[in-house]
């Protein structure tokens, strides 16, 4: 019995765009909290919104990606 299915090209396609998108949401807002930091001498946001904000950006991205792809598939 398998615990994971093999993903099709399309998936992997549409997973490395989100966790291309999750990358780039990490360093901007990186960027944003340093500046700020740097400004202000205090953090806007903490480690733990940063980590979630880039997790979640890269599997919703990934989901949104899949559910149009399997509906351009059916039409």
């Amino acid at each position: 019995m398998k615990f994971f299915k093999k993903m099709s090209e399309f998936e992997q396609s549409n997973w490395k765009n989100g966790a291309i998108l999750g990358f780039y949401t990490y360093m901007l807002l990186l960027f944003i909290n340093y500046i700020y930091d740097l400004i202000f001498e205090t953090e806007p946001l903490t480690s733990g919104i940063i980590f979630w904000t880039g997790i979640l950006i890269a599997f919703g991205y990934e989901l949104v990606l899949n559910l149009k792809s399997k509906k351009d598939v059916k039409n």
